[in-house]
C-alpha cells in the first residue's frame, strides 16, 4: 500500500465484490478515494504504524471506494456540492476535518 487507506482484500471484503472482479478497477478505485479523503482533511503526510488511519478514515475511503466501482462514468457524482464528497463520507470524515483555509 504507498498511500492507499485500504487494501483491495479489505475493500473486496466490505463491498462484497466477487472474487473474479478485476483488482486494477478495485486498486484505481481504493487510490482515488484515498487521495480524496487525505485532501479533504488537509493532511499532508500518510498514515503510518506510528500513526494509524483511524477507523472512520478507513470507513469513508471503502465507502467512496464503493460509490466509485458503482458509479464508474460519475453520474451520481454531479449531485454532489462542488469541492466536497457524498453526505455520508464528509458525514464519517467531519471530526478530523480542519475547516481552515490553506
Amino acid at each position: 500500500m504507498t498511500g492507499d487507506l485500504v487494501t483491495a482484500d479489505e475493500a473486496r471484503a466490505a463491498l462484497r465484490l466477487d472474487d473474479d472482479f478485476p483488482d486494477t478497477t478495485i486498486e484505481l478505485a481504493i487510490t482515488g478515494a484515498s487521495d480524496a479523503v487525505m485532501a479533504y482533511l488537509k493532511r499532508k503526510l500518510p498514515y503510518s504504524d506510528e500513526d494509524p488511519c483511524p477507523p472512520n478514515v478507513k470507513q469513508a475511503t471503502l465507502l467512496l471506494t464503493g460509490i466509485f466501482l458503482r458509479d464508474p462514468d460519475g453520474v451520481e457524482a454531479q449531485t454532489w456540492e462542488q469541492g466536497y464528497l457524498p453526505w455520508a463520507v464528509c458525514n464519517l470524515l467531519h471530526q478530523r476535518r480542519d475547516p481552515a483555509m490553506e
